[in-house]
């Protein structure tokens, strides 16, 4: 009996190391230490706040390039449109005798519903950064200015025109086609100038990235606007620029009629920027206004070439903040890009 007792042993043994092995396998298979968690999640989070700004980024130049692509569109448009109708005549706010007036639906009519028979896309004139990406949203939201419009039945012509009232391509109106209420006849519509006009079209803004109007978080709202306003209306002395000058109650007929006030000096307001918003490389200036942004504005130029330029660039050679209706004065006129000389 005591011979036989060291192989019961051994075989015990061999048995009960086998089954401890056993579990320190499982126990290693079955998952992670609190220390090797925490490590994981450190890692984790160190890669989002690498990768997360860059995609990030990447999202925002993917929609800028959209966004100068629609401008692009835009301008083509208008180049076919021009050498169609009347001697290379430019996209107008077209009017009538008696009409409506503006933004009250046909029979008066804007760019965007000129432009569309060359572009047959309602899509472009929707940035890719606007928060209001709905057309029936922007459409339902102008209904209400559009005198007889009928929200159970409108008709092609006035949906088309309620949504391109909300374009985010801004027209330089007061340069390309200056508003007119010539009080009488009771004609409300505008003057457009003609293709030849435009001395410097590779140097001349034709459009720019719009906003209806700012929440009171100062955030864009509405969707765009199909107008914007040029930071100076008038020369070193004082003089109106043309084609604005026919039309000015000092040296025209009285009938220009317009927002007028160009860039507001309330940065409250969305005519801060005359209109425009800088959806693109945004830098906050909170300290000057609720939601105020600095940063790129799409521009689309005479001679259809686009451009991302900041906004501070745009009042080059204008001494912006004009007080008053048809103010501010051009300091430099190689350097303001608004007008047609």
């Amino acid at each position: 009996m005591a011979q036989i007792q060291p192989v019961a042993d051994a075989r015990e043994c061999k048995a009960g190391c086998s089954y401890m092995q056993s579990l320190k396998e499982i126990k290693a298979k079955g998952g992670f230490t609190l220390i090797e968690l925490l490590v994981v999640i450190a890692i984790i989070a160190i890669l989002e706040a690498i990768l997360f700004p860059v995609f990030a980024q990447a999202k925002s130049a993917a929609k800028k390039t959209a966004a100068i692509s629609n401008f692009k569109q835009a301008g083509t448009a208008v180049a076919m449109y021009s050498s169609d109708y009347d001697g290379g005549y430019m996209l107008s706010n077209s009017g009538s005798i008696g009409g409506p007036g503006w933004g009250f639906g046909p029979p008066d009519t804007v760019p965007g519903q000129q432009m569309f028979p060359y572009v047959k896309n309602t899509q472009i004139h929707i940035d890719p950064m606007d928060p209001w990406q709905s057309e029936k949203q922007r459409i339902d939201d102008q209904i209400p200015y559009m005198m007889g419009a009928n929200p159970a039945n409108l008709t092609t012509e006035q949906r088309l025109y309620a949504l391109m009232v909300r374009s985010n391509i801004g027209y330089n109106y007061a340069f390309f086609s200056p508003w007119r209420y010539v009080r009488t006849t009771g004609y409300v519509g505008s003057a457009s100038i003609s293709e030849s006009e435009v001395a410097k079209p590779a140097d001349t803004v034709m459009w720019g990235t719009s906003i209806w109007d700012r929440d009171g978080a100062g955030s864009p709202t509405g969707g765009g606007n199909w107008v914007i306003e040029t930071p100076c209306w008038e020369d070193a002395n004082n003089r109106p620029l043309r084609p604005l000058s026919q039309f000015h109650p000092t040296t025209g007929d009285g009938s220009l009629w317009s927002y007028g006030t160009g860039w507001a000096n309330n940065a409250s307001s969305w005519l801060v920027y005359g209109g425009l918003w800088p959806f693109y490389n945004q830098t906050s200036l909170s300290n000057l206004g609720p939601g105020l942004k600095d940063g790129h504005v799409i521009i689309g130029f005479a001679d259809t070439h686009v451009k991302s330029k900041p906004v501070n660039s745009l009042t080059a050679g204008c001494q912006a903040y004009g007080t008053g209706q048809f103010k501010g004065n051009v300091t430099d006129t190689e350097k303001f890009i608004w007008d047609l000389d």
